[in-house]
């Protein structure tokens, strides 16, 4: 004789589901959303925003998404954009989400921003994203980081959530937003 038995869930007393997701299912979701401004200037990358997840199997994979608003401008305040900001990925000291085939002095990065260095750009705020499926295989706290910069020249600044030109002026045209990282753990 055959038994079989379907549930929904699991839950232990506390009533959290403790074991219902199949493989390829979302475990757990964590976000964090930066609200604030931030200026970088030069080619030194500067932490951004981190967001920490404790996975709950070791062989869960991690994905990483990020969507960030940021520019580059020249100079502070110049209408004129920049070229050549960029964005790293970091599990915990360790960078990652690297391309294989860097060579020489090219920039190990997780993705580029598309800013045009013309008459006007200093005004744009660009949304740049990226995705990255880790396998971190451990069930310790991991903290997943993310770095923006420059790669070109130490006098171009990189710009969060705000434009290189305006940022203090009290106009429509100054546009602010916002950028987040989440991490989701998904079942192998």
């Amino acid at each position: 004789m055959t038994s079989i038995l379907k549930v929904d869930s699991i839950q232990n007393a506390a009533g959290t589901v403790i074991m219902p997701v199949m493989a390829g299912g979302i475990i757990q979701v964590q976000s964090v959303n930066k609200i604030d401004t931030q200026s970088i200037t030069g080619t030194t990358f500067a932490d951004v925003m981190s967001v920490t997840i404790t996975p709950t199997r070791a062989n869960s994979k991690i994905l990483v998404q990020c969507n960030l608003n940021i520019t580059c401008g020249l100079t502070a305040n110049n209408t004129t954009g920049a070229r050549y900001s960029a964005v790293k990925l970091y599990r915990g000291s360790a960078q990652i989400g690297i391309n294989s085939d860097i060579t020489g002095t090219q920039a190990a990065v997780w993705f580029s921003v598309q800013s045009t260095e013309t008459s006007n750009s200093g005004f744009q705020q660009n949304n740049s994203s990226g995705s990255f499926i880790d396998a971190p295989a451990t069930t310790s706290a991991i903290t997943y980081k993310i770095q923006a910069g420059n790669t070109y020249s130490s006098n171009h600044s990189t710009y969060i959530n705000r434009p290189s030109y305006g940022a203090t002026d009290n106009q429509t045209y100054v546009h602010k937003g916002i950028s987040n990282i989440t991490v989701m753990e998904i079942a192998q």
